[in-house]
């Protein structure tokens, strides 16, 4: 939908409670010129020495899980991404990399070069410097295998902390049709703005795969630069996406890889799933009510921020038929996008 022409209509499908995409909102596009348009924009602003909480994976697939479910599961090994603590400037460096290993660009590739010699100079952090979160792993390894691995940069911006020199205030300056404060340009965005729990964004590296979920809650999903492609399935699927338990430490997501057509071969059932695709490039915003599937790929380098407006209940029949209770929240509901 245009934001501009269709408005009331897209109005219409996010209060039917169903999945849409609009595009042509002024206050997005505005975003999206800083952070997409300017490359150094948002390299100012976050800099070089500010670490924030980073996903690494030796691979590109990113599965989710909570460590404080490991008991729940006989014998359960840990997914291979964990967390470290990273730099803007360090996580460009590598996001680049990507890139130019993909477009066999010379420029690109000079540009994370240049980052690269840098950081080298800058100097060097202790582990007192990391933020005190136990999940944050000491970053160990050598540089010729970090530029073997894989980084999804995360900002939570909480609108408590949204004050003086922080991030969080950062975050809700820049995106401020995620403000519940600015009702005329967020009106749209908050089915339940009394129950927002913060902006979200995830910045990913081409290639990165955030593997099939269904979150508790209503979310709208911002593209602010690159390109993403998603694939949704409505929660009457539940039972043909071969889903970990709720009491996994990866519940609610789907146990096998979806881009391995002989992992199918576990799961038959995912053959017949109903599913739909689209692609979403800077400035668009997507709606997934409750319970909605989605596995997501990271088709360039690219900025992502969404948030939680309260829960719908019109599919909480299929989640409890597929063996979920919809009406147990946990404290720690998954943020993956």
């Amino acid at each position: 939908f245009d934001y501009q022409a269709q408005y009331d209509v897209a109005l219409a499908y996010r209060n039917a409670e169903k999945p849409f995409v609009i595009r042509n909102d002024p206050s997005v596009m505005e975003v999206v010129r800083r952070w997409d348009d300017d490359p150094e924009y948002l390299h100012k602003k976050l800099g070089d020495e500010n670490r924030i909480y980073t996903e690494r994976s030796p691979k590109n697939h990113f599965m989710y899980y909570n460590v404080r479910k490991r008991k729940q599961v006989r014998n359960w090994r840990q997914p291979e991404n964990d967390v470290v603590s990273m730099s803007y400037g360090e996580w460009l460096e590598r996001a680049l990399l990507r890139e130019a290993y993909a477009l066999d660009d010379p420029e690109i590739k000079a540009r994370s070069d240049e980052l690269r010699e840098k950081r080298m100079t800058l100097p060097n952090r202790d582990e007192e410097d990391i933020p005190d979160d136990d999940e944050i792993q000491v970053d160990n390894d050598r540089e010729s295998e970090k530029r073997m691995k894989w980084y999804y940069f995360r900002l939570n911006a909480f609108l408590e902390e949204a004050k003086g020199d922080t991030v969080d205030k950062f975050v809700f300056d820049e995106v401020a049709f995620f403000d519940p404060r600015n009702t005329t340009a967020s009106h749209f965005y908050f089915v339940e703005p009394e129950d927002q729990r913060g902006i979200n964004c995830r910045f990913g590296m081409r290639g990165i795969v955030a593997e099939n979920h269904y979150d508790l809650s209503r979310n709208m999903i911002a593209i602010l630069g690159g390109e993403r492609r998603y694939i949704i399935a409505h929660p009457a699927q539940c039972s043909k996406m071969g889903l970990y338990p709720a009491q996994h430490p990866s519940g609610r997501h789907s146990s096998f890889d979806w881009s391995n057509p002989s992992d199918w071969d576990v799961h038959p059932e995912f053959r017949t799933a109903e599913v739909n695709e689209v692609v979403l490039h800077a400035s668009d915003v997507l709606y997934l009510p409750t319970s909605w599937f989605h596995y997501i790929s990271n088709l360039s380098l690219n900025y992502q921020c969404n948030i939680r407006s309260g829960i719908g209940h019109e599919n909480a029949d299929a989640i409890r038929d597929c063996g979920f209770n919809p009406k147990d929240k946990p404290k720690d509901v998954s943020e993956e996008q």
